[in-house]
This record gives structure tokens, sequence and C-alpha cells, in this order.
């Protein structure tokens, strides 16, 4: 008959089961993700970017007319700032010569930029019932290739020595979002990375994380229908705000007319660039990885996303 297990024995086994269980449990709470009040566990959700981190959230305010709004790149940034710096100052706007359709080397060094009540929103204005927020959103694949398209062939170049390849632009992208995922203590002391702050999911902007509900969300498209239905509830808002009409109908007829150097929805090469998102199963493996909690946190339809990504296939049917 065998001599009875050290006393030893029995603590290590005890200790090594409670420290899987409890591993077990960290790691459940570690990457459930809460989306409007619901769980959303599923397995492999820990090699998916997670939502609502506050990475570099871009604010303008116009204080007098209780309006906020937030610049997302790649979804109308630029003319969200030119709209902005127009109804913060309208004098200044019209001696700088400026317009509605500028880039981002006009609009460096403008009036509004160099005022902090219009870069950061008081806690009072922030507060107020009547402030009004809006911000321009984008279906976050087509801002992807939108991003990847100015990036890699565009004006403004940056694509990680990948030399127009997607399959390596997104893999390097996924993998800086990863980062500053994990260690986000430590990069909220580092310097932004403007192409991984480009994309970032749309989650990551704006503060979304304390108060996505009081946002106006202006879902926008790549074509002119899409454009124009934004605008208009845009102008709505402003009507709403005290913003007089004839300024309101300034910025519905420029906001409609012309793009910006950084437009790239007619492309030439954007039809290549669809059709591997649509087909190469590498590439929808890490948009659906990157943007997946996007497309659960705002109003954005599924139809492009995998069948089993179109449903909420992680509930237990009752």
């Amino acid at each position: 008959m065998g001599s009875p297990a050290p006393k030893y024995f029995w603590i290590v086994v005890t200790f090594s089961v409670s420290l899987s269980v409890y591993g077990y449990f960290y790691f459940q709470s570690h990457y459930t993700v809460y989306v409007d009040g619901h769980a959303v566990n599923f397995p492999g959700v820990e090699d998916f970017i997670q939502p609502f981190i506050s990475y570099f959230p871009e604010t303008f305010a116009v204080p007098d007319k209780k309006l906020i709004s937030c610049g997302i790149p790649k979804s109308m940034s630029q003319l969200t700032i030119n709209i902005m710096c127009l109804l913060y100052d309208e004098d200044s706007f019209r001696a700088e010569h400026n317009s509605l359709s500028d880039n981002w080397l006009n609009t460096t060094h403008r009036y509004c930029l160099d005022k902090s009540e219009f870069r950061k929103p008081t806690p009072q204005l922030l507060n107020d019932y009547d402030t009004a927020r809006f911000v321009f959103i984008r279906d976050p694949i087509h801002r992807f290739v939108s991003l990847y398209l100015e990036k890699c062939f565009g004006t403004d170049l940056y694509c990680f020595d990948c030399d127009g390849n997607m399959r390596c632009f997104i893999q390097i992208m996924y993998d800086e979002l990863k980062k500053i995922q994990n260690y986000r203590h430590e990069f909220q002391k580092s310097p932004v990375v403007p192409i991984v702050q480009h994309a970032a999911p749309l989650s990551w902007n704006c503060k979304f994380d304390q108060d996505l509900k009081k946002w106006h969300l202006l879902m926008i498209g790549s074509d002119f229908e899409e454009r124009k239905s934004s605008i208009s509830h845009l102008t709505n808002i402003l009507r709403r705000q005290g913003i007089n009409e004839s300024l309101v109908e300034k910025i519905q007829n420029d906001s409609l007319v012309g793009e910006t150097p950084h437009s790239t929805h007619t492309s030439p090469r954007r039809v290549e660039a669809e059709r591997q998102v649509r087909e190469d199963p590498f590439i929808r493996d890490l948009l659906h990885k990157m943007y997946f909690f996007d497309y659960l946190i705002f109003p954005f339809k599924r139809d492009g996303l995998d069948e089993k990504y179109r449903t909420n296939f992680w509930t237990i049917p009752k």
C-alpha cells in the first residue's frame, strides 16, 4: 500500500485549482463587453478590439449657441471643424477668406483653434440640458477603405512600408490598436499617432464611453443622397440652436458642393480595394476583429459582415 501524499501536495493542488477557477472567471469578466447594458461574450472575443477606449477625443464648441461637435478622422472631420469655426466667429472666418471646403493645411492656423473655449467645452456647457452635440459617423469598413486608399496611394502617404499591400497594412494597424488597448495607461502618456487615430474604432472617439446617448449621430455614406440626408439633419439641429437662417443655408449649400482633397470615394483604386474587402478571408477576419463592436454600438447595417456577425449570435435563445 502506497504512502499517503504529503500535505504539501494537497496544498499545491488546492492552490492550483483555486488559481484556475479565479483565472477562468477573471478571463471571462475581463473580456466580457457591455453594449447598451447587455453582456457580449463569445469564444475568441479576446482577439477583437474592445470598444470605448478614449484615445483622442477631438471636440469643438460654440458656447453662445450651446453647440458641441466632435471630429472623427475619415468621417467628414475636416468639414466639421470648418463648420464649427464658422459658427464660433463668422467675422474672423470671412476675414480670413476661409471656406467649408478648406483642407487641413488651411485650417492649421485658424483663429478659432487658438481659443481654449473652442477646443475644450466647459463643464457648464457639457452639463447644460440645452446643449446640442453632433458628430458625423461612417460605416467602419468603408472608413477603413478610404484610409487605406489615402495613406497607401493618395497625397498623404503613410503605408507602413507595405507598398500598397492591404494585408500588410491591416495587420500592422490591427497590431497597433491591440497595443493601445492592452497598454492604454502607458499610451495615454505618449503622443497620439495620427494614422492609428484615423483607424481607431468610432467608439474610441468623442468620449462616447461617457455620454453616447447625448450625441446626434449623423450617418454619412459615399453617395450624394446619403450626404444630403446627414446635412439636412445637421441644419435642423442648427436651427433649433438659434443659428440665423442665412448662415444655416450657407452651411447647407456649401457642404453639398465639391470634394475635399482627401476624398477617395471616386478613386479608381476603390473598386479593387472593395473587392479585396469582400473576398480576402484574411482581410475580412481582421476587419471584423477591429470594427465588430462599432456595428453593435452604432446603428449601422450589418449586411456587409460575415453571416455569423449579422445576428446577436452570443445570446442564448429563451
